[in-house]
């Protein structure tokens, strides 16, 4: 075990901490958590509209019984309007505000101006979108939306990087000293702005010859092939994530390319789609598909108590072990564990290169998307339709993310007992290796651990 342990560590280690310094992949990994606040609000407003005044045929409260008169229905339908507007100005312009967010972040990772790289990377973004709906002089909402944010990303390190070259050729204005700060960095932005805009400014007079735009582009040449690889982006995900946690190596922010650049992106057009058409059996009649591997999916079935499913590891603690420090190890780690934030099991049992917690650490991840991608395709539960706190609680967490699906919260739950069952095994074969090791150490082994 340990040469096979060595053997991975040296082949992945070196990998991971490529992939954690790489620029680009922290520029979009913080730019998306900047974004947050607008994610969580408008996704608690699409919860609202879906769930909580939603009571026709097919609602929720429908389906336990709950029945209004008609006039209360259309009274609560009008409310919605409210939670509309919330979402046309939080989720229904991702698009728009990940290029600042993802290009200031990449001017913080190159030591230039953020604020001008992130300023330059929205007008870049309007500069290249088409300003036409039907005969109208106007921006589509389709382009500013989550089904458009990999565009957004694009743009926000194209134009980073662009203005970082720039810079450092001091392709700028230089004021006085005696300038204010501010005066003085409009100014240098000047120089660097004119050539970017110029340049964006190109390429979309260039596109709109061809017949296309630069975000149509992006759709049918990046977009629409990487939904195609959906579950292999997915399973690639579910399996490497506590294979780099084992080694130590936080899973999530190496793998942060694959959660902020694809699967966040595919979960805001799952509830963009949602919310145009009022459900999911309306949008798949128009003709559109919901994408099954958005990261709010992992958050609900899968990462329950965090990576590997570890609050399915402390309820195995206690029913089985018997080892008082495993115990008291596990009644810290409970409450961060309700709550998604796994941290405390992770380095106090401790999981990482524990040889004992290597096979259902790594496994049951795999084990658990495999049931929820059954019970997907079997109908038993409905896409990710909105985009719940990756901190709420196991089956909350898949409630809120599905709308209000019962179906989806008694899956997170079942899910939950897989895990546990996962994990009894290994509890009971690290107590016995406890019990072995204790019974081999002898008074002088004691005797000299407790000399200095």
């Amino acid at each position: 075990m340990s040469i096979a342990i060595a053997s991975l560590e040296k082949v992945l280690l070196p990998f991971a901490v490529k992939i954690g310094k790489q620029p680009h992949i922290n520029a979009i990994k913080n730019g998306f958590i900047k974004i947050m606040p607008l994610t969580l609000a408008g996704a608690m407003f699409v919860l609202i509209n879906n769930v909580f005044l939603s009571f026709g045929e097919g609602s929720f409260f429908y389906s336990m019984g709950v029945r209004l008169d008609p006039s209360t229905i259309e009274t609560l339908n009008g409310f919605k309007s409210i939670g509309g507007s919330v979402y046309n100005g939080t989720l229904g312009i991702m698009s728009l505000v990940a290029p600042f967010f993802i290009g200031m972040a990449l001017g913080e990772e190159r030591k230039v101006d953020p604020m001008a790289a992130g300023l330059l990377a929205v007008a870049s973004f309007m500069t290249v979108t088409p300003y036409s709906v039907g005969e109208a002089y106007a921006v589509g909402a389709n382009w500013l939306g989550g089904a458009n944010v990999i565009s957004g990303i694009i743009i926000g390190i194209v134009v980073a990087e662009m203005f970082t070259f720039i810079v450092r050729r001091n392709w700028v204005i230089r004021l006085p000293d005696s300038v204010p700060g501010s005066v003085s960095r409009s100014f240098s932005a000047l120089i660097p702005g004119f050539i970017i805009l110029s340049i964006m400014g190109i390429i979309s007079w260039a596109l709109t010859h061809w017949g296309t735009n630069f975000h149509q582009m992006i759709l049918d040449t990046i977009s629409t092939p990487l939904a195609s690889l959906g579950s292999v982006v997915g399973w690639a995900y579910v399996v490497f994530n506590t294979l780099l946690w084992f080694f130590g190596i936080h899973g999530s922010l190496a793998l942060s390319a694959l959660e902020g650049g694809i699967m966040t992106p595919w979960a805001l057009e799952n509830v963009s789609l949602y919310q145009q058409y009022g459900s999911v059996d309306a949008a798949i009649a128009a003709g559109h598909t919901f994408h099954l591997w958005a990261k709010p999916m992992l958050d609900s079935f899968v990462l329950l108590g965090g990576s590997g499913a570890t609050l399915g590891l402390i309820i195995a603690i206690f029913i089985a072990s018997r080892r008082a420090d495993h115990r008291q190890v596990a009644k810290l780690a409970l409450p961060a564990g309700i709550f998604q934030i796994n941290e405390p099991i992770l380095f106090g049992l401790p999981i990482i290169l524990n040889p004992v917690m290597f096979i259902p650490f790594v496994l049951v991840q795999p084990i658990l998307a495999a049931v929820t991608v059954t019970a997907y395709y079997m109908g038993i539960i409905p896409p990710v339709t909105n985009i719940a706190p990756w901190t709420m609680p196991t089956g909350l967490g898949a409630f809120f993310n599905t709308n209000g699906n019962v179906a989806a919260l008694l899956l997170a739950l079942f899910n939950l007992g897989i895990s546990t069952l996962v994990y009894l095994p290994f509890v009971i074969i690290s107590n016995k290796a406890q019990n072995v090791i204790e019974e081999e150490e002898s008074e002088e082994d004691i005797a000299n651990a407790l000399k200095f």
